[in-house]
């Protein structure tokens, strides 16, 4: 029998594995960690920020560096981070795991419910269980906003997407590891190396050795365009694939009685989706910068400008992958120029050998060439000021000075979040603590609740 014949098992199974899920201890042990690392992370950016607002406060002009997402919120959830990397993925492995330890597995696959239902099921526990981790991140919000503190919601909204995806990419990586493996000791092992081999290839990217074009499957770069404030098509449709990709092999290869033939050609099928799907995503990119200055994007005249350019722009590099001015350039230029110019082509000159203690032999080394429609120009500038006016002059625009992101003047703000330790380190956590013993053992509860007056 199909499972769709039978929608009225789904609940139980959902109630069965949200049982499960609050009868762990580790999941609680998770939120009592989680709400002391958040407050302490709060607290400590609030500090900061507040030291770097009385500045901005006798200089003016330093306000604009004061972003209330930047300077609270993502050091604030760095916390997030860490236990969505190091602690999540135990709590999603038990899940799934306990029954193939415990051989429920084998009597729940009898049941006239297909593996890729069952699995929803749990994670749809996951989630559920997901609105009590998100307790600690609402906090600090309300906590800012009762401080007096500025929030630009989109950048915020932004900013939680980017940790939702995160932690559903790594629970579903989990699970596909508790299913593959068989062991809750062993699949933990697989869950950590996979986290912990996503920061050498977001360390790789720093590089330019073999590994660099791979630091695009890491975890933490996907995550990285969120914690500025800039809404990818491609980091969204990355996480995504990913997530799509692991909870679909993990009910692939959840069946035993399934022969390993078939096994792996659904996953060979499931593999080509998911490469055609991300082809499809990373081909057609679509960008929202939605920071308050708008610091990933040109102002708005040049950007209507440059948006209409219908004739590649190729630009030539005459510097080394190493460079800091590279670096420079690429984030303050390149970068936006990518997410604007329809035909853009970046082209990268190896420099000639270097000489004694590494200076360029090259005369041209450091410089950038632009050419659009057989016009030429070169420079040796990576300011957008210089570079701009440039590439407008070869395309014969005529564009007005805009101001854009000069009229920022930042939120600076001085407030001391110390008093809201009582609620991180004592209220939040003694909450989780109380709600664990009502859940684990309901009868004590109720014992307790009749002996109270």
């Amino acid at each position: 029998m199909r499972w769709s014949e039978h929608p009225s098992l789904l609940p139980p199974l959902y109630g069965q594995a949200l049982r499960t899920l609050f009868r762990s201890t580790a999941f609680w042990a998770m939120l009592v960690l989680l709400s002391l690392l958040v407050g302490y992370s709060f607290i400590q950016a609030v500090a900061l920020f507040s030291q770097a607002s009385e500045t901005a406060l006798a200089y003016p002009a330093l306000g604009g560096a004061l972003d209330p997402v930047d300077g609270v919120f993502v050091p604030s959830f760095g916390a997030y981070y860490l236990v969505e990397t190091l602690l999540l993925p135990f709590v999603a492995i038990r899940l799934v795991g306990l029954d193939c330890q415990t051989g429920a597995l084998k009597l729940l696959l009898q049941l006239p419910v297909s593996p890729t239902a069952l699995m929803a099921t749990k994670l749809a526990a996951l989630l559920t269980g997901g609105l009590l981790f998100l307790l600690p991140a609402v906090s600090t919000i309300v906590i800012w906003w009762w401080l007096g503190g500025a929030i630009h919601w989109p950048a915020l909204g932004t900013l939680l997407l980017g940790h939702l995806l995160h932690a559903l990419t790594i629970v579903c990586i989990a699970m596909l590891a508790a299913v593959v493996s068989g062991s809750i000791a062993t699949a933990a092992m697989i869950a950590l190396a996979v986290t912990l081999g996503s920061w050498v290839l977001d360390f790789a990217g720093n590089s330019a050795g073999w590994l660099a074009p791979f630091s695009a499957l890491s975890l933490t770069t996907l995550l990285r365009p969120f914690e500025s404030g800039l809404l990818s098509s491609s980091a969204v449709a990355g996480f995504a694939l990913l997530s799509s990709l692991a909870f679909f092999a993990a009910a692939i290869f959840l069946h035993p009685g399934r022969p390993l033939r078939s096994k792996w050609l659904a996953l060979v099928l499931l593999l080509a989706i998911v490469g055609a799907a991300g082809a499809v995503a990373a081909g057609h990119p679509l960008y929202f910068d939605a920071t308050e200055n708008r610091r990933h994007s040109f102002p708005a005249a040049d950007a209507r400008a440059l948006a209409a350019m219908d004739a590649p722009l190729t630009i030539t590099i005459h510097m080394a992958r190493d460079d800091s001015r590279l670096y420079d350039f690429d984030k303050s230029v390149l970068s936006r120029l990518r997410r604007t110019v329809p035909k853009l082509r970046i082209v990268y000159a190896d420099p000639r050998s270097t000489g004694l203690f590494g200076a360029p032999e090259d005369d041209q080394y450091g410089l950038i060439e632009y050419d659009y429609r057989g016009r030429h120009d070169e420079s040796y500038s990576t300011s957008p000021l210089e570079v701009l006016p440039l590439i407008h002059a070869l395309a014969g625009q005529q564009v007005e000075a805009d101001r854009g992101n000069d009229d920022y003047r930042g939120h600076p703000l001085v407030a001391d979040a110390t008093p809201s330790r009582w609620w991180f380190y004592l209220v939040l956590p003694l909450t989780f603590l109380l709600g664990a013993g009502c859940l684990r053992r309901p009868r004590a509860c109720l014992f307790f609740a009749r002996k109270t007056p």
